[in-house]
C-alpha cells in the first residue's frame, strides 16, 4: 500500500505541531510560498526548502525518509523541466553541442531550469509544513472564517475523502493483476492498463451512488457541517508574529541581495 495512503493523515495527526495554531501555520505556508515566486536567483528557494526542511523533519517530527518520499514527485517534475528548459529554452551559446539538429544546452535555459527546480522544491516544502503538521479537516474548518462558499468546502472534503479511497482500490486491483502475471510484458501491460482504468471508473461511479444514499439516509441537506476547533488568529502570541514577520523580512532581503545570481555563468562571446 501507498505510503499517501497509509501514512500522510497519521503523520498529520501525531506528531509535534499538530496541536499548534493553525492560523500561524496557515500563514507562515502562504506568505512564504508568495514571497518564493518572487525570487530571481536560486538561492533563496534553496534557502526556504532547507527551513521548511529542518521544521517538518527536526521541530515536527516527521520521518526523514517520508518527507522523502513526498517531495520524490514534485522534484521528479522539477527535474524533467530542468532537461528541457536547458535544451530547449535558453538563448545565447551552447556549452555543451549534441550535434544533432543543433541541439545543445545553453546557460540560460540550464539556469532558468534550475531555478524553477528550486522554486518548485521550496513552494512544495512550504506547503508541505501545512499539509504534514496539520490535520485536514482543521484545514476545512478555517474555510468557513474565510467565508468560502460552502458547496467549495463541501466539494473540497468529498474529494480528499475519495482520492485516498481510490488510490487504495487502485492499489487493490493492480497487485491483484500482478499476481496473475499481469504487466510482464507490453501488451499484457496495455491490456490490464485498460482493465484497471475501466473498473476504476465504474468504481466510482458505483461508489458515488452508495455515498449519497449513504449521506441521504444520514439526514444531507446539501451541507457538510464540521465542528470547529475554536482556534483564532488572535491566539497567536506576539513572540510568534515577531518570529514570522522577522523570517519574512530577512527572506525578501535575501532576495534583493541575491538578485538575480545565476549558477551557470553565461559565456562572453568573443
Amino acid at each position: 500500500m501507498s505510503i499517501f495512503e497509509d501514512s500522510l493523515d497519521h503523520y498529520a495527526a501525531n506528531n509535534k505541531l499538530t496541536d499548534h495554531n493553525i492560523y500561524y501555520k496557515i500563514i507562515f505556508s502562504i506568505v512564504t510560498l508568495i514571497i518564493n515566486l518572487f525570487a530571481n536567483s536560486p538561492i533563496v528557494p534553496f534557502f526556504i526548502f532547507v527551513i521548511c526542511s529542518a521544521l517538518i523533519i527536526w521541530r515536527a517530527g516527521i520521518p526523514a525518509k517520508f518527507y522523502a518520499t513526498f517531495m520524490s514527485v514534485p522534484t521528479g517534475f522539477a527535474i524533467i523541466t530542468v532537461i528541457f528548459m536547458a535544451f530547449f529554452f535558453g538563448t545565447g551559446q551552447h556549452i555543451w553541442n549534441l550535434g544533432i539538429f543543433g541541439w545543445g544546452i545553453t546557460a540560460d535555459g540550464l539556469n532558468r531550469g534550475i531555478l524553477i527546480l528550486f522554486k518548485v522544491l521550496g513552494g512544495v516544502s512550504s506547503l508541505a509544513f501545512l499539509i504534514l503538521t496539520t490535520p485536514v479537516n482543521r484545514v476545512f474548518t478555517v474555510f468557513n472564517d474565510l467565508h468560502i462558499p460552502p458547496e467549495f468546502t463541501d466539494l473540497a472534503i468529498l474529494m480528499y475523502r475519495y482520492i485516498f479511497l481510490f488510490l487504495d482500490v487502485v492499489s487493490t486491483m493492480y497487485n491483484s493483476q500482478k499476481t496473475r502475471l499481469g504487466y510482464n510484458s507490453y501488451m499484457s501491460w496495455m491490456h490490464c492498463l485498460a482493465q484497471l482504468a475501466g473498473q476504476v471508473f465504474i468504481r466510482t461511479w458505483e461508489q458515488g451512488e452508495i455515498s449519497y444514499k449513504a449521506l441521504a439516509s444520514r439526514g444531507y441537506n446539501g451541507r457538510l457541517n464540521m465542528i470547529g476547533t475554536g482556534e483564532s488568529i488572535h491566539d497567536i502570541s506576539l513572540k510568534e508574529w515577531v518570529l514570522l514577520i522577522v523570517f519574512e523580512i530577512l527572506v525578501i532581503y535575501f532576495i534583493y541581495v541575491t538578485g538575480s545570481i545565476n549558477v551557470v555563468p553565461y559565456l562572453i562571446p568573443v
